[in-house]
């Protein structure tokens, strides 16, 4: 007969469950379950939400990684994934060297003002450009994102949480050091059922070991077991202790030594490319950015503004601007849409209002009046009330209140000339725009 799943483990994959949805959901433009994302490490990180972070970290040394098991979207993708290709569990090596590393490197970085290393293995992030490749097949860097991860699902399942990302090597380390740890107790009789099942290739019957630090938490190794042998217990007398060696104690902070050399090599490399830039493209960010340097500076490309944009003007940092940008064409930002500053979670983008977003200028309109014929659609298409129809030199030409003006480009996309006669460029700073003539 086969074991009925005990009530914690149901109880985590329904979180799971719910929580995922909810993230997918925000993606899809339901802001409403926004929430879900304002959880995530390394955004809350980003925008300095210590409340979250500290409740991230206490939760997971008081109860260890259910934030990898119920939080992360890209640890359930790789559970899904892992899941449909039902290929077993094996106990996995422990690669210490490794991710103690990457996430040195990582850390150093950051703390150089710098998140490189974060904006490319932040598990969030990733699943936003997965999500954002499913929206738009053209987006290839989602499609390499998702083919890397749905190759490292199937391999090894949980490799990239235990031995890759930074974020579960940080809470990994809380987890190891947890008083409530998972164990094997005497009662095991080494059938290895858990070892079939679980991801982070953690447990180890024949020895009865379980290793805290990589277990994310998911519970299934208490589901499946007949004896329940595995789960959070005491440690039993006489039981062998965790022993930290000489060796793989120097073994540990000579590699985080060096990667943190190697992180402050990378810093100052990133400084000077800076410093000798000759050429910057100024991109116009979206609503709440103050420049697109600080945008740039915190900035994940996690394409939540791009998938929740009514306007469809956000698009993916690429090879012509460094950030997340607006591109007006047939589109443009939608005065009533505040979504992508509402729902930003990395504090990239401010969080406004809507009566705030409608006066935010993000950029300026500029009018070729020697293409200009006076036809008055852009006049009519102006939110703000910014331009109107004058007589120059005997013909109608349309002039702007530089003022009013928000740089939403409803008058570039209503222009009807085959060459636009009006374009909109960035503007260094964003700013507060003066009340439109509209709302007088």
């Amino acid at each position: 007969m086969k074991k009925k799943a005990p009530f914690p483990y149901e109880l985590r994959l329904t979180a799971a469950i719910l929580v995922f949805i909810a993230i997918c959901l925000t993606f899809s433009g339901i802001t409403f379950f926004s929430p879900a994302i304002e959880m995530q490490f390394f955004p809350a990180l980003d925008r300095k939400a210590w409340g979250i972070v500290f409740f991230i970290v206490l939760f997971t040394f008081l109860f260890g990684r259910f934030y990898c098991s119920v939080i992360c979207p890209f640890g359930i993708l790789q559970d899904i994934i892992a899941f449909l290709s039902r290929k077993k569990s094996t106990v996995d090596k422990n690669r210490i060297k490794t991710r103690y590393a990457i996430t040195a490197i990582a850390v150093t970085l950051l703390l150089s003002g710098h998140i490189a290393v974060f904006e490319i293995l932040d598990p969030y992030s990733n699943f936003g450009r997965v999500i954002s490749f499913f929206k738009n097949p053209a987006y290839i860097t989602g499609l390499v994102v998702f083919c890397i991860i749905l190759f490292l699902s199937i391999w090894k399942k949980r490799i990239f949480c235990t031995s890759i990302c930074p974020v579960g090597t940080i809470l990994g380390l809380c987890s190891k050091f947890t008083p409530n740890k998972m164990r094997i107790s005497e009662k095991c009789v080494r059938c290895g059922r858990c070892t079939t099942v679980c991801p982070a290739g953690c447990v180890d019957p024949q020895e009865k070991k379980l290793d805290n630090e990589r277990c994310v938490r998911c519970l299934k190794c208490s589901a499946v077991c007949p004896l329940n042998a595995v789960g959070f217990m005491k440690e039993q007398t006489g039981s062998t202790k965790f022993d930290l060696s000489r060796r793989n104690f120097l073994t540990g902070t000579f590699t985080t030594a060096a990667a943190v050399g190697a992180g402050a090599v990378l810093a100052e490399h990133f400084n000077v490319r800076k410093q000798t830039k000759t050429s910057f493209q100024r991109p116009i960010c979206p609503p709440g950015a103050t420049t697109p340097e600080e945008f740039a500076s915190k900035c994940t490309n996690c394409q939540l503004c791009v998938n929740v944009c009514q306007g469809k003007v956000i698009h993916p940092k690429s090879k012509d601007f460094e950030t997340v940008h607006l591109q007006y064409g047939t589109n443009y930002c939608l005065y009533e849409c505040n979504n992508c500053c509402s729902v930003c979670p990395t504090g990239a983008l401010s969080a406004l209002t809507l009566a705030e977003k409608q006066k935010r200028r993000i950029a300026i309109a500029q009018i070729f009046q020697d293409k200009c014929v006076g036809c008055g659609t852009c006049a009519r298409k102006c939110p703000q009330g910014a331009i109107k129809i004058e007589k120059i030199n005997g013909k109608s030409k349309a002039v702007l209140s530089a003022q009013y003006c928000i740089g939403c480009g409803a008058c570039f996309s209503a222009c009807p000339l085959p060459e636009k006669a009006i374009r909109v460029v960035a503007v260094v700073i964003q700013s507060t725009a003066a009340k439109g003539i509209k709302e007088r």
